[in-house]
């Protein structure tokens, strides 16, 4: 049996029994980003995707008093909550509404436009069927005047979402997009407020891709300094890993159980100059701060041509690959492999967070390129592109 399926199959067993404890799984879904490639929602895998977060809803415009969400967005929303609502009458959807730190401050800070914000996204979450609101407010190092706002918004949602749940008879949830990004963590949030007023916190693994070599790392490197300095010693160790950046929520005020761990199915590609490295202390992220993404079915090709390395990450705890290039300098490429998710896993247990979500189920393996494809139940073989889990969905499941 391919090496791939068997471990797959093997741990699969392992994360079922997690589920069972009550941890979450949600994969998320992007219709701009799965149209690209002929996914649709018919092909989401509920059988290991029991919980849907539908991440194409971008912050409302406003017009004086008004609060119009996009109406194209919401058809496509609807769309999803069809597919998904005819084959399962348990799996709970997610409609997460993108904004930047200064969309939701400009709004927060204005009390008669946040009365309207608050009346129409719960018009929101009842028309669309939703089962809860995740609000992805993007902060930033600009943040920390906003968080009195943040706090009060998500007051007032909170009401609005408990009432729309006593009316309808039905437990309607709200979410917060949280970073994982140190300073924003210092700066940014009121943590205990956020999690006292929030059902979850989804943390976003994208908002660490510049702080290691690795773009998702359990762990900082650590720095030699050279020299000694005061309260540091010779020796610098950044609190940049996952497992200091969640322990963070935790140690603010966060139940462990509201927090759900994002795993994002991509790679990221950093071209940079070997000479140079070696002045910033090997440090690629410095180099080229700015990666390029690779989806998880493009990579698995890709790091199977020819010439490449492949390695490991002590610290980051995920493998990478690297190649030269024609003109002096180096493509190194880090990504998620089954030793890097089992340890993403075992942290999750170990901190008794409330479960993880996956960005994005299209982005996954969905062609079996690593390992053997998994057909769909009764899909005849001209149908068996874009309707198939990928290989990481269906282990963390």
């Amino acid at each position: 049996m391919n090496i791939f399926v068997w471990v797959t199959l093997t741990l699969s067993v392992y994360v079922r029994c997690s589920t069972a404890q009550g941890k979450k799984f949600f994969c998320s879904f992007s219709p701009s980003k799965a149209d690209l490639i002929g996914y649709q929602p018919e092909n989401i895998p509920l059988e290991v995707c029991p919980d849907v977060i539908f991440k194409a809803i971008s912050f409302p415009s406003i017009l004086g008093r008004q609060i119009l969400f996009n109406d194209n967005e919401k058809i496509a929303f609807s769309r999803v909550v069809s597919s998904v609502r005819k084959r399962s009458n348990t799996a709970r959807i997610v409609a997460s509404i993108d904004g930047t730190a200064r969309d939701f401050a400009t709004t927060s800070n204005a009390i008669v436009r946040r009365k309207a914000f608050v009346q129409a996204t719960v018009a929101l979450l009842l028309e669309l069927d939703a089962d809860a609101i995740e609000l992805n407010w993007k902060a930033s190092s600009n943040s920390a005047n906003d968080r009195a706002s943040m706090v009060q918004l998500l007051q007032d949602l909170r009401q609005a979402v408990n009432a729309a749940s006593k009316s309808r008879n039905r437990n309607r949830e709200l979410w917060f997009r949280g970073s994982l990004h140190p300073s924003l963590l210092a700066d940014a949030y009121n943590i205990f407020d956020v999690c006292e007023l929030v059902d979850h916190v989804t943390l976003d693994p994208s908002t660490a891709e510049s702080l290691e070599n690795s773009h998702a790392p359990l762990y900082g490197t650590p720095q030699e300094l050279g020299m000694y300095i005061p309260n540091i010693g010779n020796v610098y160790y950044p609190k940049t890993g996952f497992n200091t950046t969640t322990q963070r929520w935790i140690d603010e005020g966060c139940a462990p159980k509201k927090l759900l761990l994002g795993i994002g199915l991509y790679g990221i590609s950093r071209v940079f100059s070997p000479a140079l490295a070696p002045y910033l202390y090997n440090k690629v992220n410095l180099l080229a701060p700015n990666g390029t993404h690779l989806e998880q079915r493009e990579l698995c090709k890709y790091i199977r041509e020819a010439g490449w390395s492949y390695a490991w990450d002590g610290y980051g705890g995920m493998p990478y690959v690297t190649r030269a290039l024609q003109n002096g300098l180096v493509e190194r490429i880090s990504y998620e492999d089954l030793d890097s998710l089992r340890l993403k896993m075992d942290m999750v247990e170990q901190k008794r967070l409330g479960g993880i979500y996956i960005d994005y189920v299209h982005s996954d393996d969905i062609y079996g390129s690593f390992g053997e494809r998994i057909p769909e139940e009764g899909a005849a073989p001209e149908q068996q592109i874009g309707v198939t889990q990928g290989w990481c969905t269906w282990w963390l499941w």
